[in-house]
């Protein structure tokens, strides 16, 4: 049996306005590189597969991080493609989702949504990523 932990009030806060989920993200378009770029870092180990701008953010939600759950989104200058994962256990899973909100375990899995969602939340709203 599989427990799920809930806050709704968290989830309140940062609602999942624009219906994402963790394969559509991937579909995003890239409106505006410059300013994406303030948002992102340049990933020089990433070279060899084009010129990546990424995001990581953990699942603590003061700003601390934190790497028991991860989420990362690379955005590819080359192509405009996005890419993103989710990881839990500082790395050593992969966590796989299908909806926002509705498959977590504990509270970092939780919190490492929250943090996606704010993130991309911000982005669309700033007309830096549409839909």
């Amino acid at each position: 049996m599989t427990k799920h932990y809930m806050d709704f009030d968290l989830i309140s806060q940062y609602p999942n306005k624009y219906n994402l989920t963790p394969k559509s993200i991937k579909k995003l378009k890239i409106l505006d590189w410059d300013r994406l770029k303030k948002h992102a870092w340049h990933n020089e180990a990433m070279k060899d597969t084009g010129n990546w701008w990424c995001h990581l953010e953990g699942c603590n939600l003061n700003g601390k991080y934190d790497d028991f759950d991860e989420f990362w989104i690379g955005f590819n200058e080359n192509n405009n493609k996005i890419n993103c994962h989710f990881s839990a256990m500082e790395g050593i899973c992969s966590y796989n989702f299908e909806k926002f909100y509705t498959e977590t375990e504990n509270k970092y899995d939780l919190n490492v949504q929250v943090n996606a969602i704010k993130y991309l939340n911000m982005l669309i709203d700033e007309k830096i990523l549409g839909i």
